[in-house]
């Protein structure tokens, strides 16, 4: 009986560090700057989706729209400036992605196929355009620390890929009755 929960807190304290070491390294995989920056452009392009929502349903979507600059530490120029550039760059690699899920679904092998891969090939130039479009709008300090904190919020791996601290939740406050 007394061997139980020794037992039980050895596993608990040996399985732990095990698993924290495993996720150590998938989270210290380097993923090509391109990558990153495609989930981080689309994470922009997310939190006005987002926003827009909000503001159709007649609630304030300030916090949405200006989460990107107060946990990025933005401009409102710089703020304006990604929010363009994650917009363009949305609206290029949307045609090609879908192009090349409409091939896949009609049967195509995505890692064989010349047309997919040429489809994938024109995604990732399209984002490492919009990221020497960011660059050159930045400045080499600026991007720097925008780059900084793309790796802070996109994760990849597992678990959840915006840290807890970054869960975007806006503030309740309460709203007058419509009449």
């Amino acid at each position: 009986m007394f061997y139980r929960p020794v037992v039980a807190a050895w596993l608990m304290v040996f399985g732990l560090s095990a698993y924290s070491q495993s996720l150590t390294v998938a989270q210290s995989t380097p993923v090509p700057d391109y990558v990153l920056y495609d989930r981080f452009l689309y994470r922009a392009t997310w939190f006005e989706v987002q926003a827009n929502s909000l503001k159709a349903q007649g609630k304030d979507d300030k916090f949405m729209r200006s989460w990107m600059r107060l946990h990025g530490g933005l401009s409102i120029q710089e703020e304006s400036t990604l929010k363009a550039v994650a917009a363009d760059c949305e609206a290029a690699t949307s045609a090609a992605m879908s192009s090349a899920k409409a091939l896949v679904a009609s049967g195509a092998n995505p890692t064989v196929s010349s047309q997919v891969q040429f489809l994938l090939g024109q995604r990732q130039q399209a984002v490492v355009n919009h990221m020497g479009q960011l660059q050159t709008a930045f400045g080499a300090t600026r991007y720097a620390v925008l780059t900084a904190f793309a790796h802070q919020i996109v994760r990849f791996g597992a678990g959840p890929s915006i840290p807890a601290g970054f869960v975007p939740k806006p503030p309740t406050i309460a709203q007058p009755a419509k009449q």
